[in-house]
Order: structure tokens, then C-alpha cells, then sequence
């Protein structure tokens, strides 16, 4: 293997789960109005401490915008502030965001202050519980509801927990490039060369993802899985997979795939070696190996995302959905789902 290629969800790498059943059609309309993010905590402001917690809502405004405004309105380092999660840019969202100084609102009137309260500590990465989505969807197919349906029952045990469209760029060049990026031997920023290990490790973890999905084997346990326990997050190796195939069954637990890094748990007995196959089958030489090791230790991550809350309301020929995913779930892999766009 020379390249990744094409990476992104629907790809001929990367199949959908509801493949073989019509899609809805539409698509997400662009208009901030149309697309709303609500961030669900995964925990709330103590009220006592040396750092400020705020829930800000922004209209058509990145994250890492927001936090240079905020920054430069509170006269506090940019790197002080701290956020559970990025949001969509062209969208109304809200979300918290932690500054070690009192908040102080910039003059710009997509941002709004919602909360302020004091907390102990600055908000990290990754501490959030969920997102909750509303979203429409312009234009579907005429027969949309007939089909929604069907979609809908396809996925009612989970959606393929793909990276997005957003981690390989529209033209799904993304991996390719950050590869290139590797093999060059340019003198690279080391905020270049940390997005493209987690471009590339990405792109591993889709390849891995979509080898599954063509066998038909998403909700199925491997001997040596490591699977995830949905209730407290636990991670364990699969010894018996008849036994734990059961509690896949009942919605106890998911398989998780690699995020490639010298950190990460390997599956062991039929499930490792197909890791190490998809491993060294890939265009990364030992050099790049090494490189990316500097900036991705590896983790796991969940095969399938299971949406809740999914509610849905048809408005002559547009689509509103609401739906609630956890943390680092794309809405865009659910919505490809349905629309086959």
C-alpha cells in the first residue's frame, strides 16, 4: 500500500452500514440556523475556585476563534483556556470554556455569555459527556419518509463510529497528504506534524472500521477483541466470545479498533493479527513509524456510536433531526447514513 486513498465514510474503503437500502437524500443546508450543538457536561461548575467556567453560545464562529477573542477581551494567555471539545463553525452552538481570570464578553455579537461560575480547576479535553444535535436537512428525497424508517432500524443497534469528512477534507485527501507531509523531510511545525499523526491515525482506524463492515462483522466479537464496557468505560480482552458476544448483544458493550501509537493495547489471537496485518500492510516505513510516535501515543476507540433522543420532523421537503451522540462522534457519519450524500 503506497497511499491510504480515500478515507471517508461511503468511500469504497469505508462502507455505510445501511448500504443496500435507499438513502433519504438532502443535505445539511449551510445556514448557522440550521445546525445547532448543544455541549451535555460531563460534569458541572463547583462554585468555589481559582479558574472561571462559562457557557457561551457563538453563531458562525470556530472554537479556537473563540478562545483568541476571549483571550484577548480578558487579557489571559490563549493557552490558559481551556475547552471540553471543538464545535461546528458554521453553526449556533454552545458550549463551556474555562479562563483562569474573570470572563470578560468580547464586543462581537456572535457570542453571548449564558453562565459564568467559578470552578477549581482548567476544563481538558475530552470532558464532556455528549453533544445534543438539531439539525436540518434541505431538499430530501419525496418518498424521504417511507424510507427514514427502514434507515432508522439498520442502525438501531449503532452507527459505524467513522472519523468524518472534516478529519480528510472534502476531496478525502486528508491522509494522503499528511503522509507526504511525513515522507518529505521538511522541517515541519510540530502543530503540523500532531494534526497529521491524528489525520493518519484516523485514516488507520477507518481502514480497520470499513474491513469490517464489508465482512459483516461490526457487532461481531473476534477472539481477542478488547472491548469497552458502556457503563463504567472499562476496557478488557476477549477470552470468550461467545460468552461476551451475548453481552455485545444486549448493548453492553462495544469493540474497539486501533489508534495506531506506541501506547496503544493491541487486540490479541484473531483480532490482533488482523491489526498487525492492517498495520503493516499501510505506507507508513519504520521512519515514519517513529516520527509518529512522537506526537500519538495511541489509545482505542468504539466501532459504533449508538445516537439517543433521535426525534424527527418532516417540514414539506425538509428534515429536521434531533438526536444526542456521545463525545467524539461525528453527526455528519450519522447524517451520511441516512442521506447517502
Amino acid at each position: 500500500m503506497d497511499a491510504f486513498g480515500d478515507c471517508r465514510p461511503g468511500s469504497d474503503l469505508c462502507p455505510r452500514l445501511t448500504h443496500g437500502l435507499p438513502g433519504i437524500g438532502g443535505a445539511i443546508t449551510g445556514e448557522p440556523e440550521d445546525f445547532r450543538v448543544d455541549e451535555i457536561p460531563s460534569y458541572t461548575a463547583s462554585g468555589s475556585g481559582d479558574h472561571w467556567m462559562v457557557r457561551i453560545r457563538k453563531r458562525n464562529l470556530s472554537t479556537p476563534h473563540l478562545c483568541r477573542l476571549l483571550a484577548r477581551s480578558s487579557h489571559c494567555s490563549e493557552r490558559d483556556i481551556g475547552a471540553a471539545g471543538r464545535k461546528d463553525t458554521r453553526a449556533i452552538t454552545t458550549q463551556w470554556i474555562s479562563l483562569p481570570v474573570e470572563p470578560v464578553l468580547p464586543d462581537d455579537d456572535r457570542i453571548e455569555f449564558l453562565e459564568v461560575a467559578r470552578h477549581g480547576n482548567k476544563l481538558r479535553r475530552g470532558h464532556l459527556k455528549a453533544n445534543a444535535f438539531e439539525i436540518k436537512l434541505g431538499s430530501v428525497h419525496e418518498d424521504a419518509a417511507d424510507r427514514l424508517p427502514l434507515l432508522l432500524e439498520r442502525l438501531r443497534n449503532g452507527v459505524p463510529n467513522y472519523y468524518g469528512v472534516q478529519r480528510f477534507g472534502r476531496a478525502g485527501a486528508g491522509a494522503d497528504e499528511s503522509l507526504e507531509l511525513f515522507r518529505s523531510g521538511r522541517r515541519s511545525r510540530k502543530h503540523d506534524l500532531r494534526f497529521a499523526t491524528s489525520i493518519i491515525q484516523a485514516a488507520y482506524f477507518n481502514r480497520w472500521l470499513g474491513l469490517r463492515i464489508h465482512e459483516g462483522i461490526l457487532d461481531t466479537v473476534l477472539p481477542g477483541d478488547i472491548l469497552k464496557k458502556r457503563e463504567t468505560g472499562g476496557l478488557f480482552t476477549s477470552d470468550n466470545a461467545t460468552v461476551d458476544q451475548g453481552r455485545m448483544d444486549a448493548l453492553e458493550l462495544d469493540v474497539t479498533g486501533p489508534m495506531y501509537g506506541p501506547k496503544m493495547r493491541y487486540a490479541e489471537e484473531i483480532a490482533g493479527e488482523r491489526e498487525l496485518m492492517l498495520r503493516d500492510a499501510g505506507p507508513l516505513t519504520e521512519e515514519n513509524w517513529a516520527q509518529l510516535a512522537r506526537f500519538g501515543k495511541g489509545s482505542r476507540r468504539v466501532a459504533r456510536m449508538v445516537p439517543t433522543a433521535v426525534s424527527t420532523h418532516f417540514d414539506d421537503s425538509d428534515l429536521w433531526l434531533k438526536f444526542t451522540l456521545p463525545a467524539g462522534a461525528y453527526a455528519t457519519v450519522f447524517i451520511s447514513e441516512l442521506t447517502h450524500g
